[in-house]
């Protein structure tokens, strides 16, 4: 292996790693903003402050021109849409099946990112993915178990399932789309910008939507200090930051890998709510979370020996 291919290696780690980890804080964060904004208008809300972060940002640091967008726009509103479809999928998933239910759906995200490149894109399964795929899998079900066994709950269907699943289904359409429209040289932070930018007007569209059918309440800002805290957090990092580094890690190490670690997104959402908020981990949580890991890691250290 090459120097240059070694360096794209462990900077395409480190952009997923992060990714990871800001997407994992998402979790107990969101589930507390949940008490007091509107699933869909947090999504839409929160978007907003993201591409506001995000043009200053490319203004800033590459100019003003960079704003402008370099392909159709009707590309850029379909991966605008799947990028919507998964923030309201996800959330309103999570809302109608219980967590552990959901957390055995999430494991199989591998399985969904391999199916929409094969089916659709016809895309090629790298070295080590099944071995990957395997650990992974087994990892989450460790943690998955051992959950269930404390808390009482079991796999049950509420109806919130299918929401899930089409979310990660959508989000790596995204991916594979985001990786064949935009030209190489357009950077990671503008490929994010452009395509957050035109998920507002989706997000606004479902808020208006869930309005009309009562399902959504009305929009509403964070109640106290706390709460505008855990917004600006996931604004920032989770919403804004985290999809730069998820679109850096695809250009360096591709699609397969970035669903592996979207596996270890609930490792770490239990090390955070661990850390912050006094929820003590189970056992069996950290044996699955380093399953999960090393699964991650196998299929890196495949990529790189081949």
């Amino acid at each position: 292996m090459t120097a240059v291919t070694r360096q794209a290696a462990l900077t395409g780690m480190a952009a997923y790693f992060g990714a990871s980890v800001f997407w994992g804080m998402n979790v107990p964060l969101t589930t507390a903003l949940f008490a007091s904004i509107d699933p869909f208008w947090l999504a839409f809300f929160r978007q907003s402050v993201a591409m506001i972060l995000m043009a200053s940002l490319l203004a800033f640091t590459t100019g003003a021109a960079q704003l402008r967008n370099p392909i159709s726009h009707g590309r850029v509103l379909i991966m605008s849409l799947c990028i919507s479809a998964f923030f309201i999928c996800y959330n309103l998933g999570l809302q109608r099946t219980n967590t552990i239910t959901a957390a055995a759906i999430m494991a199989g995200s591998p399985v969904y990112g391999a199916l929409v490149g094969r089916l659709l894109f016809r895309v090629r399964l790298e070295r080590g993915f099944w071995g990957a795929m395997v650990l992974t899998i087994v990892g989450a079900g460790i943690a998955i178990w051992g959950r269930s066994g404390a808390s009482g709950q079991g796999l049950d269907l509420q109806g919130g399932e299918v929401l899930i699943v089409l979310a990660y289904f959508s989000w790596a359409i995204y991916t594979f789309l985001s990786v064949r429209w935009f030209p190489v040289e357009v950077p990671q932070l503008r490929r994010t910008y452009l395509t957050s930018i035109g998920a507002l007007p989706w997000l606004l569209a479902f808020f208006f939507l869930a309005q009309a059918l009562g399902w959504a309440g009305p929009a509403s800002l964070p109640m106290d200090s706390t709460a505008w805290t855990y917004f600006l957090l996931t604004a920032v990092f989770s919403t804004a930051t985290g999809p730069v580094l998820w679109n850096v890690g695809v250009s360096r190490l591709g699609v397969n890998a970035g669903m592996m670690w979207q596996n270890t997104v609930p490792v770490f959402a239990v090390l955070i709510a661990a850390v912050f908020f006094g929820v003590t981990p189970l056992p069996e949580q950290i044996i699955g979370g380093l399953v999960v890991m090393a699964g991650v890691l196998y299929m890196q250290w495949a990529r790189m020996r081949g």
